[in-house]
């Protein structure tokens, strides 16, 4: 079979994210021959790289934010630019295959242009990939998608072997000035309104109890003053929780997986999570809302599941995980085996069907 060209956009959140990489390595395996671009050819105008530059037969997009996200005048004029090469590209036959990894941006920016652009798109697109089945009948709903046989399902891939994972619980608690004897709850990534953690935080200090620690410990995004004197403020009274502010590389995300009992996504609105994969590739309990594709991912037995809207559901999860305590370690390692499940190899071959679909 003929091997296929395909040109991954918008390079910022291509370049260094994990998922493209895991992806990306596997695609390659499996006869789609890909690239990734350059930064300055990838929001604005890609059409002279994938049809002179590249002859590509593809362009595969994910989040598409980049290419309307900014709040100046030109936001208009760039959302025609990019729309009018989107339709030229199928007049010369360039095939396009869209990602859904969320509905809106993540912090509603110019959220009508997401909306207009992502119908756009949505209608442009020859195949719509998304990562579970309830994303599918939303992504059809939301972008009144006509022909839903266009629309896949292909899982979001895990992470295990991604990430190191060698480092001890007791090594990586002491590392991090943490007890052994408590039990220790996880917040893990960028710190952004739409991740609700502020109300885990007010959430945490209406438990009494001495035997329970948080940590926090991730980047706000784009460094917002607000939020972190916000945060900082909601933490100062409370000893139990530990915040561990900035960017979390990559070697240092065993420290902090390999400490906790388990892990909390307090998300206000989701679609997909690969956070969830990454907690569950570590072994680790969940507790999350049973939204979007988290419901379908994780299930009881591995995790404290609660509806998005009940006011109470994270504090009655946190303290269903409380009382069992002793059963941690056996719901993380249920995660981990349904983990291996989304082995980067299958998800390679069913998003290549695609390819070969179009």
């Amino acid at each position: 079979m003929e091997k296929i060209k395909s040109i991954f956009l918008p390079k910022t959140f291509v370049d260094g994210n994990p998922y493209i990489t895991q992806l990306s390595d596997n695609l390659e395996k499996v006869g789609i021959e890909l690239v990734l671009p350059g930064i300055s050819s990838s929001t604005t105008f890609f059409l002279p790289l994938v049809i002179l530059r590249e002859k590509a037969d593809f362009i595969h997009l994910h989040w598409l934010d980049p290419f309307f996200a900014y709040q100046n005048q030109f936001n208009i004029l760039k959302l025609l630019v990019v729309v009018l090469q989107l339709v030229l590209l199928k007049l010369f036959g360039i095939k396009i295959i869209w990602t859904v990894h969320n509905l809106k941006n993540h912090e509603s920016v110019n959220f009508i242009f997401d909306r207009i652009y992502s119908i756009i798109v949505a209608e442009l697109s020859n195949a719509i990939i998304t990562h579970c089945q309830v994303a599918k009948e939303e992504t059809v709903k939301q972008f009144s998608i006509r022909n839903k046989d266009k629309v896949f399902v292909v899982p979001h891939g895990n992470y295990i072997d991604f990430y190191e994972n060698k480092i001890e619980k007791a090594a990586a608690r002491e590392k991090l000035g943490l007890k052994d004897s408590n039990l220790v709850f996880l917040f893990l990534g960028s710190i952004r309104p739409y991740k609700g953690v502020f109300q885990l935080i007010d959430t945490f200090n209406q438990l009494h109890s001495e035997k329970i620690q948080l940590v926090i410990a991730g980047r706000v995004h784009l460094d917002n003053q607000e939020i972190t004197d916000t945060l900082r403020q909601k933490i100062a009274n409370d000893q139990r929780i530990k915040f561990f502010p900035g960017f979390v590389p990559n070697d240092e995300i065993q420290l902090y997986m390999n400490a906790c009992d388990a892990v909390i996504f307090p998300y206000r609105d989701i679609l997909t999570s690969g956070a969830v994969l990454l907690a569950m590739s570590f072994g680790k309990a969940c507790i999350a809302p049973r939204k979007g594709c988290i419901g379908e991912v994780l299930d009881d037995a591995g995790a404290f599941l609660y509806q998005i809207d009940d006011q109470n559901g994270l504090i009655n999860a946190i303290n269903s995980a409380v009382k069992k305590h002793d059963e941690l370690f056996l719901m993380g390692e249920h995660n981990l085996q349904l983990a291996k499940e989304y082995n980067w190899k299958y998800i390679a071959k069913m998003t290549a069907d695609v390819y070969y679909h179009c």
